[in-house]
């Protein structure tokens, strides 16, 4: 943002030195027109609405898609030890702590969609979503992750959430715990939490800058909040993931050369 306006700011001085010097309004045009790269142009046409020209006698438009703000993943409870195995997991839909409308609704949606992008990103190999559960409580979701052989039972707590659409900001803030079904202890617990502002449009004289967002800002925030937490969990696996596929590899190069791997 700072160098965004750093350019900004250059651009409009260059515009008032040749002012001062005399140039003509097309003149100006020209001179600017040379300074803003041909893919901005391209971006600027596109992003121009209907009965409006890129052309910078008609102010262009610069446009960018909006981002997630957010800060770091808050981990307060992490395992000591790795696993012993790539566990199975039972992700059960988060618990509402926000007094909205259907809130127990949006905080199974949402835990649907970190459950989407773990499965995406393949952080175990076996996640199963609790479809058939009404609500989370550690108890409960120990029992069934008992009841259903899964070895770790994942569920949380939707803290934040308000909706804005692209008239207003959206936020979203969530609670994750682990727990192991053997013993009932929790290995994981981590808060996260991040915002998409709403669309924004500045008028610089000669050019405009607009912040696009995404059809569903609500999904993106989401997606890379679950992404973040996933990131401790992965590490914590990784060792077992990568004897996974040096076991994988030597299987391949036996298969391939007729002898039978040993390990």
């Amino acid at each position: 943002m700072y160098r965004y306006f750093q350019h900004s700011v250059i651009m409009m001085f260059f515009v008032s030195v040749l002012l001062l010097g005399g140039c003509s309004a097309a003149g100006i045009a020209d001179s600017v027109s040379g300074m803003i790269p041909d893919g901005v142009k391209e971006s600027a046409s596109r992003a121009t609405p209907d009965g409006l020209s890129g052309a910078l006698t008609s102010q262009p438009q610069v446009v960018w898609d909006q981002w997630v703000r957010k800060s770091a993943v808050q981990v307060y409870v992490r395992p000591k030890s790795e696993p012993a195995m790539e566990p199975t997991v039972l992700f059960f839909p988060f618990q509402s702590k926000i007094d909205i409308p259907q809130g127990r609704h949006i905080s199974r949606e949402l835990s649907r969609m970190v459950w989407q992008t773990w499965l995406a990103e393949e952080v175990f190999p076996v996640v199963e979503f609790a479809e058939y559960a009404d609500y989370y409580t550690p108890q409960r979701a120990v029992a069934l992750a008992r009841q259903r052989g899964a070895d770790l039972v994942v569920g949380g707590y939707v803290t934040n959430y308000m909706a804005g659409g692209t008239v207003s900001d959206t936020y979203v803030a969530m609670q994750l715990e682990v727990y192991d079904a053997a013993s009932g202890s929790m290995i994981w617990s981590m808060a996260h939490a991040g915002m998409m502002q709403s669309e924004l449009t500045r008028d610089y004289i000669l050019f405009s800058a607009r912040t696009r967002l995404p059809s569903d800002p609500t999904g993106a925030i989401v997606q890379v909040l679950s992404h973040d937490m996933a990131a401790p969990m992965l590490a914590w696996l990784e060792p077992l993931k990568e004897e996974a596929r040096k076991e994988e590899a030597a299987e391949a190069a036996a298969a391939k050369s007729g002898e039978t791997p040993s390990f």
